[in-house]
Protein backbone atom coordinates (compact mmCIF):
# COMPACT_ATOMS: atom_id res chain seq x y z
CA UNK A 1 0.00 0.00 0.00
CA UNK A 2 1.51 3.16 -1.10
CA UNK A 3 1.02 6.30 1.78
CA UNK A 4 0.75 9.84 1.45
CA UNK A 5 1.84 11.17 4.83
CA UNK A 6 0.75 14.93 3.82
CA UNK A 7 -1.68 15.99 0.96
CA UNK A 8 -4.15 18.47 -0.01
CA UNK A 9 -7.08 16.23 -0.53
CA UNK A 10 -9.57 19.18 -0.13
CA UNK A 11 -7.78 21.41 -2.68
CA UNK A 12 -8.81 18.84 -5.39
CA UNK A 13 -12.03 20.12 -7.58
CA UNK A 14 -13.40 16.68 -6.46
CA UNK A 15 -11.87 15.26 -2.96
CA UNK A 16 -14.36 12.29 -2.90
CA UNK A 17 -13.46 11.21 -6.17
CA UNK A 18 -10.07 11.44 -5.71
CA UNK A 19 -10.35 9.69 -2.32
CA UNK A 20 -12.35 6.93 -4.11
CA UNK A 21 -9.32 6.49 -7.04
CA UNK A 22 -7.37 6.52 -4.22
CA UNK A 23 -8.48 3.71 -2.79
CA UNK A 24 -8.54 1.46 -6.04
CA UNK A 25 -5.12 2.17 -6.08
CA UNK A 26 -4.28 1.19 -2.65
CA UNK A 27 -3.51 4.48 -1.80
CA UNK A 28 -3.72 6.01 2.28
CA UNK A 29 -3.53 9.51 2.54
CA UNK A 30 -3.00 11.66 5.61
CA UNK A 31 -5.16 14.62 4.09
CA UNK A 32 -4.40 18.37 6.48
CA UNK A 33 -6.20 20.76 5.78
CA UNK A 34 -4.82 24.65 6.41
CA UNK A 35 -8.13 25.93 8.73
CA UNK A 36 -10.56 24.02 10.52
CA UNK A 37 -13.50 25.10 8.42
CA UNK A 38 -11.92 23.26 5.23
CA UNK A 39 -11.93 20.69 8.16
CA UNK A 40 -15.55 20.62 8.86
CA UNK A 41 -16.48 21.15 5.21
CA UNK A 42 -14.37 18.01 4.53
CA UNK A 43 -15.67 15.95 7.53
CA UNK A 44 -18.59 14.49 6.39
CA UNK A 45 -18.06 13.98 2.79
CA UNK A 46 -15.09 11.95 3.38
CA UNK A 47 -16.51 10.01 6.52
CA UNK A 48 -16.92 6.81 4.58
CA UNK A 49 -13.32 6.89 2.54
CA UNK A 50 -11.69 4.42 4.84
CA UNK A 51 -8.39 5.08 3.05
CA UNK A 52 -8.70 9.11 4.18
CA UNK A 53 -7.25 9.81 7.40
CA UNK A 54 -8.58 13.67 7.53
CA UNK A 55 -6.68 16.12 10.50
CA UNK A 56 -8.26 18.92 11.46
CA UNK A 57 -5.49 22.40 11.22
CA UNK A 58 -4.05 25.49 11.00
CA UNK A 59 -1.45 26.60 8.42
CA UNK A 60 1.08 29.25 9.45
CA UNK A 61 0.14 31.34 6.32
CA UNK A 62 -3.68 31.38 7.49
CA UNK A 63 -2.88 32.61 10.86
CA UNK A 64 -3.03 36.93 11.72
CA UNK A 65 -4.24 36.38 15.32
CA UNK A 66 -3.66 34.39 17.96
CA UNK A 67 -7.10 33.92 18.12
CA UNK A 68 -7.13 31.79 15.34
CA UNK A 69 -6.65 29.03 17.42
CA UNK A 70 -9.67 28.92 19.16
CA UNK A 71 -11.74 27.09 17.01
CA UNK A 72 -8.96 24.78 16.51
CA UNK A 73 -8.46 24.23 20.11
CA UNK A 74 -12.14 23.78 20.57
CA UNK A 75 -11.88 20.83 18.38
CA UNK A 76 -8.73 18.96 19.46
CA UNK A 77 -9.35 17.48 22.30
CA UNK A 78 -11.93 14.97 20.16
CA UNK A 79 -9.87 14.42 17.15
CA UNK A 80 -6.59 11.97 16.81
CA UNK A 81 -5.04 13.83 13.94
CA UNK A 82 -3.87 17.67 13.95
CA UNK A 83 -2.33 19.41 10.81
CA UNK A 84 -1.04 21.16 9.24
CA UNK A 85 -0.29 23.62 12.27
CA UNK A 86 3.40 24.83 12.62
CA UNK A 87 5.65 27.77 11.95
CA UNK A 88 7.02 30.12 9.31
CA UNK A 89 9.71 32.39 9.22
CA UNK A 90 10.44 32.98 5.69
CA UNK A 91 10.56 36.98 4.97
CA UNK A 92 7.08 37.66 3.76
CA UNK A 93 5.87 35.90 6.36
CA UNK A 94 7.45 38.20 9.11
CA UNK A 95 4.77 39.98 10.31
CA UNK A 96 2.72 37.74 11.46
CA UNK A 97 5.18 35.32 13.53
CA UNK A 98 4.13 36.27 17.06
CA UNK A 99 0.47 34.98 16.67
CA UNK A 100 1.92 32.07 14.33
CA UNK A 101 4.27 31.31 17.56
CA UNK A 102 1.18 31.93 20.14
CA UNK A 103 -1.27 29.93 17.72
CA UNK A 104 1.17 26.86 17.59
CA UNK A 105 1.98 26.77 21.07
CA UNK A 106 -1.78 26.91 21.89
CA UNK A 107 -2.57 24.31 19.47
CA UNK A 108 0.39 22.07 20.76
CA UNK A 109 -0.46 22.44 24.41
CA UNK A 110 -4.28 21.19 23.89
CA UNK A 111 -3.05 18.38 22.05
CA UNK A 112 -0.95 17.66 24.62
CA UNK A 113 -3.28 17.68 27.09
CA UNK A 114 -5.95 15.81 25.43
CA UNK A 115 -3.65 13.02 23.47
CA UNK A 116 -3.94 9.45 24.94
CA UNK A 117 -1.80 7.21 26.01
CA UNK A 118 -3.08 4.35 24.58
CA UNK A 119 -3.85 6.40 21.13
CA UNK A 120 -1.42 9.36 20.74
CA UNK A 121 -2.44 11.96 18.70
CA UNK A 122 -0.63 12.26 15.35
CA UNK A 123 0.46 16.00 14.53
CA UNK A 124 1.78 17.47 11.19
CA UNK A 125 4.20 20.34 11.54
CA UNK A 126 5.12 22.62 9.26
CA UNK A 127 8.27 24.33 10.06
CA UNK A 128 9.70 26.30 7.57
CA UNK A 129 13.50 28.60 8.61
CA UNK A 130 11.63 27.28 12.31
CA UNK A 131 12.84 23.88 13.12
CA UNK A 132 14.50 24.76 16.32
CA UNK A 133 11.49 27.27 17.51
CA UNK A 134 8.91 24.51 16.55
CA UNK A 135 11.08 21.52 18.25
CA UNK A 136 11.27 24.07 21.44
CA UNK A 137 7.52 24.10 21.53
CA UNK A 138 6.55 20.57 21.06
CA UNK A 139 9.07 20.10 24.01
CA UNK A 140 8.14 23.04 25.93
CA UNK A 141 4.08 21.59 25.65
CA UNK A 142 4.49 18.23 26.04
CA UNK A 143 3.49 17.00 22.77
CA UNK A 144 7.08 15.75 21.48
CA UNK A 145 6.43 13.35 24.28
CA UNK A 146 2.59 12.76 24.20
CA UNK A 147 1.96 12.75 20.75
CA UNK A 148 3.35 11.66 17.23
CA UNK A 149 5.00 14.49 15.55
CA UNK A 150 5.69 14.43 11.83
CA UNK A 151 7.84 17.52 10.15
CA UNK A 152 6.68 17.67 6.98
CA UNK A 153 9.32 18.51 4.04
CA UNK A 154 12.01 18.44 6.92
CA UNK A 155 14.57 20.92 5.67
CA UNK A 156 16.01 22.51 8.50
CA UNK A 157 19.83 22.20 10.04
CA UNK A 158 21.21 18.62 10.34
CA UNK A 159 21.91 19.02 14.23
CA UNK A 160 18.11 20.01 14.08
CA UNK A 161 17.75 16.47 12.60
CA UNK A 162 19.14 14.89 15.25
CA UNK A 163 17.30 17.10 17.78
CA UNK A 164 13.72 16.00 16.32
CA UNK A 165 15.10 12.51 16.20
CA UNK A 166 16.04 12.24 19.54
CA UNK A 167 13.07 13.85 20.61
CA UNK A 168 10.92 11.06 18.81
CA UNK A 169 10.18 12.81 15.83
CA UNK A 170 9.00 11.15 12.40
CA UNK A 171 10.81 12.71 9.14
CA UNK A 172 8.54 13.12 5.55
CA UNK A 173 10.18 13.93 2.81
CA UNK A 174 8.94 14.40 -0.83
CA UNK A 175 10.17 14.48 -4.44
CA UNK A 176 11.41 17.91 -4.11
CA UNK A 177 12.59 17.46 -0.75
CA UNK A 178 14.60 14.43 -2.09
CA UNK A 179 15.61 16.49 -5.79
CA UNK A 180 18.27 18.14 -3.19
CA UNK A 181 21.33 17.33 -1.74
CA UNK A 182 19.74 17.88 1.83
CA UNK A 183 16.90 16.38 1.28
CA UNK A 184 19.02 12.76 -0.05
CA UNK A 185 21.08 12.92 2.90
CA UNK A 186 18.20 13.25 5.64
CA UNK A 187 16.71 9.89 3.92
CA UNK A 188 19.84 8.21 4.26
CA UNK A 189 21.02 8.88 7.53
CA UNK A 190 17.15 9.13 9.18
CA UNK A 191 16.31 6.29 11.18
CA UNK A 192 14.49 3.48 9.34
CA UNK A 193 11.46 3.45 11.71
CA UNK A 194 11.34 7.71 11.33
CA UNK A 195 10.75 8.10 7.67
CA UNK A 196 7.76 8.37 5.74
CA UNK A 197 6.70 9.75 2.06
CA UNK A 198 4.55 12.33 0.98
CA UNK A 199 3.52 14.66 -1.91
CA UNK A 200 2.38 18.42 -0.46
CA UNK A 201 0.12 17.92 -3.56
CA UNK A 202 -1.85 19.40 -4.76
CA UNK A 203 0.13 23.12 -4.59
CA UNK A 204 -3.02 25.26 -4.65
CA UNK A 205 -6.82 25.10 -4.58
CA UNK A 206 -8.40 23.79 -7.93
CA UNK A 207 -5.02 21.84 -9.34
CA UNK A 208 -6.40 18.80 -11.04
CA UNK A 209 -4.53 15.31 -11.69
CA UNK A 210 -6.59 12.89 -9.18
CA UNK A 211 -5.20 10.48 -7.62
CA UNK A 212 -2.62 9.57 -10.27
CA UNK A 213 -0.81 12.53 -9.49
CA UNK A 214 -0.22 11.22 -5.92
CA UNK A 215 0.41 7.72 -6.66
CA UNK A 216 3.15 9.06 -9.39
CA UNK A 217 4.93 11.89 -6.96
CA UNK A 218 4.59 8.87 -4.13
CA UNK A 219 6.73 6.55 -6.52
CA UNK A 220 8.82 8.98 -7.14
CA UNK A 221 9.61 9.83 -3.54
CA UNK A 222 9.76 6.34 -3.02
CA UNK A 223 12.72 5.63 -5.52
CA UNK A 224 14.57 8.39 -3.87
CA UNK A 225 14.58 7.10 -0.65
CA UNK A 226 15.63 3.53 -2.04
CA UNK A 227 18.62 5.20 -4.00
CA UNK A 228 19.55 7.24 -1.34
CA UNK A 229 19.56 4.18 1.19
CA UNK A 230 21.21 1.79 -1.07
CA UNK A 231 18.32 -0.89 -0.97
CA UNK A 232 15.58 -2.03 -3.67
CA UNK A 233 12.54 0.17 -4.25
CA UNK A 234 10.28 -2.79 -3.19
CA UNK A 235 12.29 -2.74 0.29
CA UNK A 236 11.74 1.00 0.37
CA UNK A 237 7.75 0.33 -0.13
CA UNK A 238 7.94 -2.30 2.04
CA UNK A 239 9.87 -0.05 5.22
CA UNK A 240 7.61 3.18 4.21
CA UNK A 241 4.13 1.03 4.49
CA UNK A 242 5.12 -0.43 7.57
CA UNK A 243 5.99 2.93 8.99
CA UNK A 244 2.87 4.73 7.78
CA UNK A 245 0.71 1.49 10.13
CA UNK A 246 2.83 2.31 13.16
CA UNK A 247 1.99 6.36 12.72
CA UNK A 248 -1.71 5.80 12.57
CA UNK A 249 -2.01 2.56 14.98
CA UNK A 250 -3.37 2.88 18.40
Amino acid sequence: MWFDAHCHLGWFSDPVAVARDAAKRDLGLLAVTVTPDEFLALRGRLAAKKNVHLAAGLHPWWVRDASDADALCALVGDLRLVGEIGLDAAPRRAGTWDAQLAAFERTCRACAETSEPGAPKVLSVHAVRAAATALDVLERTGAAARCRCVLHWFSGTSEELWRAVRLGCRISLGERALSTRRGREYARVVPAEALLVETDLPGAPGDTGGAALLEGSLAGATAGVAHARGIEEAAARELLARNAVALLAP
